[in-house]
């Protein structure tokens, strides 16, 4: 039997790792624990939530989202839809029912274990030397494995949040573009009475506790105390790696590096690639294309994103939705919001000079 080294026990690792048939599969997760330390807010569009749904169990999806209010410089844009569009991930139970998933398999999981690079047959993993036939790099945005193959370092921006215990503010969630040095920030409710509020920028912030109030006192909600931070670096969009090395070695998660240029979440391209990658363990030209075709994708994002995020993207988003042009998917496929705006004159006309507030 054929053996699947997998390197990191995230999302993107466990994924792949619990759809994977009649292999010999390793999982290395360098922390103790599955899901932890926590990272991203983890609020998704509708395919990456129904995806996980199936693949799990409808548990992991806690709640939905159909209020969003963005504060731009040129005032407030409240969205609303008449069903559910975000929603909010469950972690670490995320993890944890992946993890349970690959175990009930046969595969080896094993924590506290740190993966290196050495060359396309084998990998150090603690102390020892593990060769494989193939290898699923899902070891995040500041992959070890990225810099061994692809010959060069990826620039980072940094994301820290905070869960609150709030009051108000349970049914919507807000979006920032002006927060003094941050490129957005957010608020979300995610269920009894707690909340996350965070921000992502370029350089850290200096005081952090500081910056989340002034996140908190954007969006009007009260808090009653601040019951921890986490975070890390993303990827910044565009520096993407090779999908796979000589179809032995193949790249997955923040390690791809494929980033929504919006949202600068990474769930959805977990979500789409996870099975095209099993199904192209011997055929890795599938995966590579399907890469490129959500890579091509992803590039006309940015090209629009460079244009003004914070003055185009909530009114573009108030008008399709007020039209009745908004489809569940656009949540996560930004490009079809730009295909709607181009192709609608009028809509360009309402978003550059209707007031939409």
């Amino acid at each position: 039997m054929s053996r699947v080294v997998v390197v990191g026990g995230g999302p993107a690792g466990l994924t792949v790792a619990s759809l994977i048939r009649d292999r010999d599969v390793l999982v290395y997760e360098e922390h103790p624990r599955f899901g932890e330390p926590r990272h991203c807010t983890s609020i998704v569009g509708h395919y990456t939530a129904s995806f996980f749904a199936k693949l799990l169990t409808p548990r992991v999806v806690k709640r939905g989202y159909k209020r969003f209010l963005f504060h731009t410089r040129l005032g407030s844009y409240l969205v609303e839809f008449s069903r559910e569009v975000a929603f909010y991930l469950e972690r670490p139970l995320l993890e944890e029912k992946l993890a349970d998933k690959a175990s009930g398999l046969g595969h080896s999981l094993q924590t506290g274990v740190r993966a290196k690079p050495l060359d396309t047959y084998s990998v150090r993993a603690g102390d020892g030397i593990v060769r494989f036939d193939r290898l699923v790099v899902a070891d995040g945005s500041t992959s070890e494995f990225f810099r061994f193959f692809n010959g060069r370092r990826r620039e980072y921006l940094y994301g820290l949040q905070a869960l609150v215990e709030h009051e108000g503010g349970e049914d919507t969630i807000h979006v920032e573009y002006s927060v003094g040095g941050a490129l957005f920030s957010w608020f979300a409710p995610i269920g009894d009475g707690l909340g996350l509020a965070g921000y992502l920028t370029e350089k850290h912030v200096g005081n952090p506790r500081s910056a989340v109030k002034k996140v908190l006192g954007v969006a009007g909600v009260e808090y009653r105390r601040l019951l921890g931070f986490f975070g890390g670096v993303v990827v910044k969009p565009g520096q993407l790696s090779r999908p796979h090395i000589r179809g032995r070695v193949f790249f997955t998660g923040d390690a791809l590096g494929l980033v929504k240029p919006f949202t600068y979440g990474g769930l959805y391209y977990v979500a789409r690639l996870a099975r095209v990658l099993v199904e192209s363990l011997e055929n890795p030209a599938t995966y590579e294309r399907e890469v490129k075709r959500l890579a091509r994708l992803n590039s006309l994002e940015r090209g629009f994103s460079g244009i003004g995020v914070p003055e185009l993207a909530p009114p573009i988003l108030k008008v399709v939705s007020s039209s009745g042009l908004f489809n569940p998917l656009d949540y996560d496929e930004h490009f079809r919001l730009i295909l709607k705006t181009a192709a609608s004159p009028l809509l360009v006309y309402l978003t550059l000079f209707k007031s939409v507030a």
